[in-house]
């Protein structure tokens, strides 16, 4: 009888912790933005002059990602 009263516990504290797990993730701040925005936004905040745009240079030449183009 307890075997079973204990089970019973722990099968519901790992369906609150699983339901509250799903329901932390479920909000978001906003849609995502390219770091070179952030860095902007953060600058006009801070009221700070405003970083230069980044430029590809000839080591690093602009490559494209998969997931680019869910931040465009």
């Amino acid at each position: 009888m307890a075997t079973l009263l204990t089970k019973n516990i722990v099968t519901r504290a790992a369906m609150l912790v699983a339901i509250a797990a799903v329901l932390s993730a479920c909000g978001r701040a906003g849609p995502p933005i390219k770091p070179s925005q952030a860095a902007i936004e953060r600058a006009k905040e801070a009221k700070q002059p405003l970083p230069e745009k980044p430029v590809p240079n000839s080591k690093n030449e602009e490559k494209r990602f998969i997931l680019d183009g869910l931040l465009e």
